[in-house]
């Protein structure tokens, strides 16, 4: 499938990103962070067929290393289940479960470990899998991957010092679903916003 070349890199990129801190320097800190997400993906067009999804949450989960004051690298997991609308092609329809699996350099923009509010962009690739839902579909689909870009921004909020909120935005740009299903393939880029709070512990 398309995909496989995208998980391939962002699996290889991740063993390669939890081998880095024996080479790392010294001071430098892992993260995991758990955080609810709201998932907005926006509306495609393309091919005579318009792609109309349902908003939902979610939640995401990530392992952060960071090499310095500037710099970091994060795998990330969010999951997520909506609902795929197709028009014209009558009630067509395709609910499924949204997996995502990205990997990501973070730029911390040298804020000192100790400040209290942390700032962070960040920029990835890595993709995103559609399992179709048959009970509440109309049409028989099949899982789709999709490769994805992932950009974002967000800030941290020390609580305790091992202990943030973290509150941002992610966007994954990739082509719209379509399961396999000639009605509901659209090939039109589309957008998935995430924004995101949750709670990222230091170690």
């Amino acid at each position: 499938m398309r995909f496989k070349s995208a998980v391939w890199v962002c699996a290889v990129a991740a063993l390669f990103a939890f081998a880095l801190p024996a080479l790392a320097q010294d001071g430098a800190r892992s993260e995991v962070s758990v955080d609810f997400t709201g998932n907005f993906q926006s509306q495609a067009t393309g091919l005579g067929v318009t792609d109309t999804p349902t908003y939902s949450g979610g939640f995401l989960a990530n392992y952060r290393y960071h090499f310095n004051r500037w710099s970091a690298i994060e795998v990330n997991y969010d999951y997520t289940r909506f609902t795929q609308f197709y028009a014209p092609s009558g009630d067509s329809l395709t609910q499924s479960k949204a997996q995502e699996f990205t990997l990501a350099y973070v730029n911390t923009l040298g804020v000192r470990p100790g400040a209290r509010l942390k700032p962070f962009v960040e920029v990835g690739t890595g993709a995103l899998i559609f399992s179709p839902i048959p009970n509440g579909s109309t049409v028989a689909g099949l899982t789709d991957g999709r490769p994805a870009f992932l950009y974002g921004a967000g800030l941290d909020y020390r609580l305790m010092p091992r202990i943030s909120v973290r509150l941002g935005y992610r966007g994954l740009l990739y082509k719209a679903p379509d399961f396999s299903v000639p009605s509901q393939t659209t090939n039109a880029l589309t957008n998935m916003a995430e924004p995101y709070v949750g709670v990222a512990f230091r170690f």
